[in-house]
Parts: structure tokens; C-alpha cells; sequence
């Protein structure tokens, strides 16, 4: 998915719309305290810490490449490309969204893996 793009969802379920819902708001540019709507009120704290989600890179590109989804869980691999804001250094990486979603469809439980991020390098 990338900015300007769609996003299609094959099998509808809570959880796996959240998920695509979540990434693609992300590369839109929606800032942590948006992105904190699809969060529970209870859902772990610290979102504006996670890189992925967090303040400090500029999300440009997610390739996701896969959803594992059943009940209330999915966990989502993908790849990343994102720009670190205070310094502009491009930057990818891969990840794993690790989620849960409640009844209404918010955001229970979460957790980001990242591997690492590599430098892509001056453009």
C-alpha cells in the first residue's frame, strides 16, 4: 500500500480491517493522537514511542506483505520506508504488527516488532 492508493481487504473481519485501517492511516500521515482513536482506552500506553507509529519518522511506504487473522488477533508482516523527521535520512525496515481488536472494532492490544532499519543512502 502507499500513499494515494487503495487498500483491499479479501476476508472482512474486525481485526483485519483494523489492521489495514491502521497501516494505511499511517502512510496518509495521520498523526499519533489520530491514530490513538482506533486505540481501546486500555490499550497498552506508548504508542508515540513506537517507531512505526511514533512522531519521530515520517512514514513514506508499507509493503504489507502478509495477514495471519483469526477470532479477535492478527499478527502482519511487512516492510516499511520511512524518514527520519529531524534528520531526513531515508531509512527501511521490516516489521510484524502483533494485534487484537474488541467487539467495536478498536484496537485492544498491540505490539510492533521491528528487525532493523537499514539507511537507503543519499537521493
Amino acid at each position: 500500500m502507499h500513499a494515494g492508493g487503495a487498500v483491499q481487504v479479501r476476508a472482512e473481519s474486525a481485526v483485519r480491517v483494523a489492521v489495514v485501517e491502521l497501516l494505511a492511516a499511517r502512510v496518509a500521515g495521520a498523526s499519533p493522537r489520530e491514530l490513538a482513536r482506533r486505540f481501546d482506552a486500555d490499550a497498552a500506553p506508548g504508542l508515540a514511542g513506537v517507531d512505526l507509529l511514533g512522531e519521530a519518522l515520517a512514514v513514506e511506504h508499507i509493503d504489507l506483505d502478509t495477514i495471519w487473522a483469526e477470532g479477535d488477533h492478527a499478527v502482519a508482516t511487512g516492510t516499511c520506508r520511512a524518514r527520519v523527521r529531524a534528520t531526513g535520512a531515508a531509512l527501511v525496515g521490516e516489521f510484524a504488527l502483533d494485534v487484537a481488536v474488541g467487539p467495536d472494532g478498536l484496537i485492544t492490544r498491540y505490539d510492533v516488532l521491528e528487525d532493523r532499519w537499514t539507511a537507503l543512502g543519499p537521493e
